[in-house]
């Protein structure tokens, strides 16, 4: 699904950027799910001396907190070598676009990630350039200098709807393409899914298909949603 990066220093207004987002995109009907980084190696989002963290205490690697309007996971593991593919394959499905705070090292050249840089100074716009491809917009403190810049300069406080704009101007190519390969065929490993061309994808599906249609007491028009589970042998 499309990924919007939100990248800055600190204090630069990254969270101000992704709640005007947030808001603006949900506004007009789409899912969004987040994702920030917290660099603090001794940061927990639970709450010493609570039940779950309890159970956390006691050894649980896993502790699922369900109340009426929220289902929390907090999971003990060590993500200092996760990739984008393990952060963003715990959203499934739920989510039309995904956007991230932070998570500087992992998006930085990525191409297909495009890029909205919050900075105080100059300095770090000059910087990202470097760094972070491609950039969309610039956001944050610097929105308030004269300065001419090459890609737009946004306050997302003042202008919230016109960052939105420019980052659905984006995304809607984005989604129509993924929606086109997510018709197609989907394989998962583990649980970890494995990126296909889209002629790979179509090709894999109609001979899937195509074998499926030959079995007995099986009628097949071809827009059915085929799925199949191989486990491994049991010992």
């Amino acid at each position: 699904m499309p990924i919007i990066a939100v990248v800055g220093s600190k204090k630069s207004g990254k969270t101000t950027a992704v709640a005007a987002l947030v808001r603006g995109l949900t506004k007009r009907g789409y899912k969004v799910a987040t994702a920030k980084h917290i660099p603090e190696p001794d940061f927990t989002i639970d709450t010493k001396g609570k039940d779950t963290w309890r159970h956390t205490e006691a050894g649980a690697q896993v502790t699922l907190s369900v109340a009426p309007n929220e289902l929390a996971l907090i999971k003990k593991v060590d993500t200092t070598r996760y990739g984008l593919a393990e952060i963003i394959k715990h959203y499934n499905n739920d989510a039309d676009i995904i956007i991230l705070e932070g998570f500087r090292a992992l998006v930085a050249q990525n191409p297909f990630i495009p890029k909205v840089i919050t900075a105080k100074t100059m300095k770090e716009v000059n910087e990202s350039t470097k760094h972070f491809k491609p950039i969309i917009a610039f956001a944050g403190a610097i929105s308030a200098t004269r300065k001419r810049l090459h890609r737009p300069c946004i306050n997302a406080l003042q202008q919230p709807e016109k960052l939105v704009e420019i980052v659905e101007n984006k995304i809607t190519p984005m989604m129509k393409k993924e929606k086109r390969q997510r018709a197609a065929i989907k394989i998962e490993i583990n649980g970890n899914r494995v990126p296909l061309a889209l002629f790979v994808q179509k090709f894999t599906r109609s001979v899937v298909l195509s074998m499926v249609s030959t079995l007995r007491d099986v009628s097949l028009e071809g827009n059915e949603n085929v799925a199949i589970t191989i486990t491994s042998p049991s010992a």
